[in-house]
């Protein structure tokens, strides 16, 4: 696999790139071989996050338009980025473009469906983690991780659904929720926005978004 050589674009992005820094540390402390896709262009700057448990999270900020600057489009892993980012690598990530293999969900024509206060979110959270650890005591394991196949199965049950009066309606996994609460998305006494476009759902919490896509075709998060 051919690197690209993506020095000169993240130089130049580095201080907005830093801001980014936070949600990148929490992915890589949950697997250091986490993707980042890094999306810079116009007022703001976002980073995709493939996390180890199928969902993408991410971060947006603001960013000072630098005249004449080409748009920034490109993959790293999330450990040598904080590395070079921290000093610890004099030289910036190599382009991992080739190992990006996750759709993108659209960036405008959404629509509200609902708003979910973060307590009710927290809620499903702590209910569904009682559930894996009641799964794992039944298999006579107390205080372990219940088998594979049990966890994914409580992961992927719809533990909210929301729809509008005439419109859309959306259903989230709590593997979708989960995900908001462990990247710390979710700040506490604020709400969630769940929005659909399309084949695609959005849970937008205050400092990043989850995405969901409808029947069955995958699930991952986004920035909002």
């Amino acid at each position: 696999m051919i690197e690209r050589h993506v020095g000169t674009e993240l130089i130049a992005a580095r201080p907005v790139l830093a801001e980014l820094a936070p949600a990148l540390r929490r992915a890589a402390s949950l697997d250091p071989a986490s993707l980042a896709r890094l999306k810079i262009g116009g007022d703001r700057a976002a980073a995709l996050i493939r996390l180890p448990f199928d969902v993408l999270v991410g971060r947006s900020v603001a960013a000072e338009p630098a005249p004449g600057a080409e748009a920034v489009d490109v993959t790293v892993r999330a450990a040598e980025l904080l590395a070079w980012l921290d000093g610890e690598s004099t030289d910036a990530p190599p382009s991992r473009d080739a190992e990006w293999r996750t759709g993108v969900p659209p960036v405008a024509g959404w629509q509200r469906v609902d708003t979910v206060p973060d307590e009710v979110v927290r809620g499903l959270v702590r209910t569904g983690s009682r559930a894996l650890q009641e799964a794992a005591d039944r298999d006579g394991v107390p205080g372990a991780r219940p088998r594979a196949a049990v966890a994914d199965a409580v992961l992927d049950s719809v533990v909210l659904t929301v729809s509008a009066e005439h419109g859309p309606h959306a259903e989230i996994s709590l593997r979708a929720l989960s995900a908001l609460t462990r990247m710390a998305f979710l700040p506490r006494g604020s709400h969630v926005a769940v929005d659909v476009a399309g084949r695609w759902v959005r849970v937008a919490a205050e400092f990043g978004s989850v995405y969901v896509e409808r029947a069955g075709l995958g699930l991952g998060v986004v920035i909002r």
